[in-house]
């Protein structure tokens, strides 16, 4: 598949196909290399970063969800 840039104001825009399943409005940072590759990351934020605040354990005996406080898995526990 061949996608090729169009002109949109001062911009150039490539189409990205429908079997990518890109979300409307998500967004992404586009870099660009050293040799012209262009690549486009996704953008995620961390919840726990924007609400400092926030009470997680509360919000699980809020939720009346269990935890035993023991690690499940390879998490890192500190």
């Amino acid at each position: 598949m061949k996608v090729k840039p169009i002109k949109q104001g001062t911009s150039l825009m490539f189409t990205i196909p429908s079997e990518f399943k890109v979300l409307k409005n998500s967004e992404y940072k586009p870099q660009i290399d050293e040799r012209g590759v262009i690549t486009f990351t996704p953008v995620h934020t961390n919840i726990f970063e924007e609400n400092k605040d926030y009470d997680f354990k509360s919000a699980m005996k809020k939720m009346n969800i269990a935890d035993n406080g023991l690690p499940v898995g390879n998490e890192n526990v500190w």
